[in-house]
């Protein structure tokens, strides 16, 4: 693919979508303070799809679905937010730190070979090396903060499924680009999370709906689901159906180690928490393999 416009476009959009999900991991905890992951997922992608609708209801925006395939789309919906969260949020809690980063670690590293086989979007041979060089390093960060705690099999079956799902996600909605614009894709993945964890929402609190309203009158709960609907939900998934659309795989989801070294990053500088200098080295060299995938991009048509 030779690099025009829209590649670096797509690069720009995937630096800001997994700049933003990096961050997501901290409203995540601060929002589960208050309630519990299917509520905050339900307040995130309910107040999603309510931003999502306004364009449309100007009518600004479209979703065109009339002569269209509907089936791919529902099935994109189904692997993520729908299944690949279940598996995210469960597999971190049945399992201690170490274990989850390293399986989130290798979501990549598999996404490349889903879209090797499904799409004929294979990587250089460079990019494998500084793509393996980058997963390393996350791996390294991720051991050195071990917590320590239990790793039962149900942990391990729930991360294996996060890994899978959110893998297909993208080579999914990289297949579908030419039937279904980036904003289709994101309404529709988002009104099937919304629907998806508002009934697992009110299935877990038994339709007593005070548990869920009491949270929005704390101020950092409610600034948790907003940074989560609009910036992880709405502008997010936006950059990452665009980027995959417009750039080789190998080039956008490397930036998934991104969200690891931001996250980890913050956690130093906004919460003080404690670091080692084999973190620091490890964080470097996440980086050099980030940008090694950027420069080893093959310029063939």
């Amino acid at each position: 693919m030779t690099k025009g416009k829209n590649f670096t476009k797509a690069i720009l959009a995937a630096i800001g979508v997994y700049t933003l999900w990096g961050f997501s991991f901290m409203a995540s905890d601060v929002g589960q303070r208050s309630v519990t992951p299917f509520t905050l997922l339900a307040y995130r992608f309910d107040i999603a799809v309510l931003l999502l609708t306004i364009p449309i209801l100007l009518g600004k925006k479209k979703i065109r679905l009339k002569g269209k395939n509907i089936k791919p789309m529902l099935l994109l919906g189904t692997m993520e937010p729908c299944l690949y969260f279940i598996g995210e949020q469960y597999g971190l809690r049945y399992t201690n730190s170490a274990f989850s980063g390293v399986m989130i670690a290798v979501i990549p590293i598999v996404t490349l070979i889903m879209a090797a086989i499904f799409l004929k979007d294979s990587p250089s041979k460079a990019q494998w090396l500084f793509s393996a060089l980058s997963i390393g390093g996350i791996v390294v960060i991720t051991l050195s903060e071990n917590s320590g705690g239990g790793i039962s099999f149900v942990g391990v079956l729930c991360l294996v499924l996060a890994v899978l799902t959110g893998s297909a996600y993208g080579v999914l909605s990289r297949s579908l680009r030419d039937e279904f614009d980036v904003y289709e894709r994101t309404y529709i993945m988002q009104v099937m999370g919304a629907v998806f964890y508002t009934v697992l929402m009110l299935i877990e609190q038994k339709g007593q709906l005070g548990a869920v309203i009491e949270p929005l009158a704390r101020p950092d709960f409610v600034l948790s689901i907003l940074y989560l609907a609009v910036g992880a939900s709405v502008i997010g998934y936006t950059l990452f159906n665009y980027a995959v659309s417009n750039a080789p795989m190998a080039n956008t989801i490397i930036f998934c180690n991104l969200t690891t070294v931001l996250s980890v990053a913050a956690g130093i500088v906004i919460l003080g928490d404690p670091f080692s200098v084999v973190s620091i080295i490890a964080m470097a060299v996440v980086l050099v393999g980030i940008w090694g995938v950027q420069k080893f991009t093959p310029n063939e048509e």
